[in-house]
C-alpha cells in the first residue's frame, strides 16, 4: 500500500496527487518509457529505492493507493510498460516479461555471455519490437527484439573513439520497427553529432541532425534527451540552455529528411515527452539543481503552460522526468518532499 498526498502547487495553484512512501523513496520510468498501463490509472512504480538505485517494482492504483509486487529487487527505471500492458524489464544479458493483466512471466531473450542489456528499453506502439542497446565485451552494439520469438537483430557498433565511445539511448521508431535511433553519449558541449539513425533491415546508419559549426569548426548546438513522436515522423530533442547557437528549448527532426524544426523555447527545458495523442508535450526545466518547473506545450499552436515548480534531486533518480498518461490527460513525475524523499506526483492536463 502506498500513501498518497494531495495538495497544491504554491506558484500555480495546480492540484497535485503524489505516491510514496514517508521516510523513502519513489520513482517511476525514465521519460521515454511509459509507466502507465493502458487504463491510465495504474502506474508501475520503483518504491523504497535506495542509494544503489535498487527497489521494489510495483504496480500501484493512483487512485486508492493499493500495490501489488511485480519484482521484489529492481534497478530503477529499467523497464517500460506495453500498450498491451506488458512490463518489459533486463538484468545482466537477459530481458524480461511480465504481462500486468495475468501475472504471467517470461524470458523475452538472452544475450551472449559477454552481453549486457543497457536502459531506457522501447517498443513499438504494436508490442512487436524492443529497441534495445547492449555492451558485448568492450563494444557497444545497436539492435531490436521481437517479443514474441526473442530473436535479436544488430545493426550497429558504432565504435565512436575515446573519450566519448558510449553509443546509447536506442530507441525504435514507434511506428517502424526496423529504425532504430541512438545516441552519441558525453557532454554535450563535446559532441557535435549526437542524434543517429539505424536501419535494422538495410544496416544503414546515418547521422540524422547535423549540428551547426562556425567557420572555425567549433560546434554551436548542444543537444540531447530525445523522444520518438507517437507516430513515428519525428524525432524531438532538447537544445539545452548553454548551447551558444540561439534560439534554444524543444526541437524536432524528421525521420529521413533530416528537416529540423523549432517548437518552443518559452523555459530551460531539460527533457520533454511526447503524449501518446500526438497533441501535446511536457517538459522539465534545468535552472538551479534545486527545483524544476513542469511545463505543458500545446503541440497545435505551440504556446506553452506552466503546471508546477517543485523540488528534485539533481542525480538520478531524482530528476523529474515528467511523461503522459495513454489517455494523454494524466502526466506523472518525480518530485521531492520536504525531508529531500521522493514522491511521484500526478497532474491532470486540463485543456
Amino acid at each position: 500500500m502506498l500513501t498518497i498526498r494531495n495538495f497544491e502547487d504554491p506558484h500555480t495553484s495546480v492540484p497535485i496527487r503524489a505516491l510514496g512512501n514517508p521516510g523513502s523513496n519513489t520513482g517511476h520510468n525514465y521519460f521515454t518509457a511509459m509507466t502507465w498501463l493502458s487504463d491510465s490509472r495504474h502506474l508501475v512504480l520503483y518504491t523504497d529505492i535506495n542509494e544503489e538505485k535498487m527497489g521494489v517494482c510495483v504496480k500501484a492504483d493512483s487512485e486508492s493507493g493499493s500495490a501489488e509486487t511485480v519484482a521484489e529487487r529492481l534497478e530503477w527505471a529499467r523497464g517500460l510498460v506495453s500498450v498491451q500492458d506488458r512490463f518489459y524489464y533486463y538484468e545482466g544479458p537477459r530481458i524480461y516479461e511480465y504481462d500486468l493483466r495475468t501475472g504471467g512471466s517470461r524470458t523475452v531473450c538472452t544475450l551472449g555471455k559477454d552481453g549486457a542489456v543497457y536502459g531506457p528499453l522501447s517498443i513499438t506502439n504494436d508490442g512487436r519490437t524492443m529497441g534495445i542497446y547492449w555492451r558485448d565485451g568492450s563494444e557497444w552494439a545497436i539492435g531490436t527484439v521481437d517479443t514474441e520469438t526473442g530473436r535479436l537483430t544488430e545493426p550497429a557498433r558504432p565504435s565512436f573513439a575515446e573519450p566519448y565511445s558510449v553509443a546509447n539511448h536506442a530507441m525504435v521508431n514507434p511506428e517502424d520497427g526496423r529504425l532504430v535511433f541512438f545516441a552519441h553519449e558525453g557532454k554535450t558541449e563535446h559532441i557535435p553529432d549526437r542524434i543517429y539513425m539505424a536501419d535494422a533491415v538495410s544496416g544503414e546508419v546515418w547521422n540524422a541532425y547535423r549540428q551547426a559549426r562556425l567557420d572555425t569548426g567549433e560546434h554551436v548546438e548542444y543537444v540531447g534527451h530525445e523522444m520518438w513522436s507517437p507516430d513515428g515522423e519525428h524525432l524531438y530533442f532538447v537544445k539545452y540552455p548553454q548551447s551558444p547557437l540561439k534560439p534554444t528549448g524543444i526541437y524536432r527532426v524528421h525521420k529521413r529528411t533530416g528537416e529540423a524544426e523549432f517548437i518552443n523555447g518559452d523555459y530551460a527545458y531539460w527533457h520533454v515527452s511526447l503524449s501518446p495523442d500526438g497533441c501535446w508535450a511536457v517538459a522539465d526545466t534545468i535552472e538551479d539543481w534545486e527545483t524544476s518547473k513542469i511545463v505543458l506545450i500545446n503541440l497545435r499552436d505551440r504556446s506553452s503552460r506552466l503546471l508546477c515548480e517543485q523540488p528534485m534531486w539533481p542525480q538520478h533518480p531524482g530528476h523529474p522526468h515528467p511523461s503522459f498518461s495513454p489517455d494523454s490527460r494524466k502526466i506523472s513525475f518525480t518530485l521531492a518532499d520536504e525531508n529531500r524523499h521522493l514522491w511521484v506526483g500526478v497532474i491532470e492536463r486540463g485543456a
